[in-house]
């Protein structure tokens, strides 16, 4: 019996997996890249800023950035408030827990490139 339920549930694993979305296709299948890129101005803040925006102006509250995903937004972002966010309501669940895990990993990325530039920056001031 107890084999019979770890085969069950490793097929479970196996077939979500097989069949889960990178946040790459996501953002392809909903044209996210036409606003946003990865790093550089767009018509919308890139997607390695938002979770440092988000934690600066509102602090990081990753429901926020869902319900933004989700609902939509407009102004949330001084730099970008004639910017219009449109609401993703297709998305599931974890499509959009998918986009924000990888906008968190953006983030880190970005802190740790930011470091990097700031410390060689100060070692070539000494």
């Amino acid at each position: 019996m107890r084999r019979a339920t770890l085969a069950l549930v490793l097929i479970g694993l196996i077939n979500s997996s097989l069949f889960a979305e990178s946040a790459q296709e996501i953002l392809a299948k909903n044209g996210c890249m036409k606003c946003h890129s990865i790093n550089g101005m767009k018509y919308a803040p890139p997607f390695s800023m938002i979770i440092g925006m988000n934690e600066g102006w509102f602090g990081l509250n990753e429901n926020d950035i869902k319900n933004s995903i989700k609902y939509g937004s407009q102004g949330k972002y001084p730099m970008f408030s004639n910017t219009k966010m449109p609401a993703y309501k297709n998305l599931t669940n974890k499509e959009i827990n998918t986009l924000v895990a990888w906008l968190k990993s953006l983030k880190g990325m970005r802190d740790n490139m930011m470091n990097r530039h700031m410390m060689q920056h100060n070692m070539m001031k000494f």
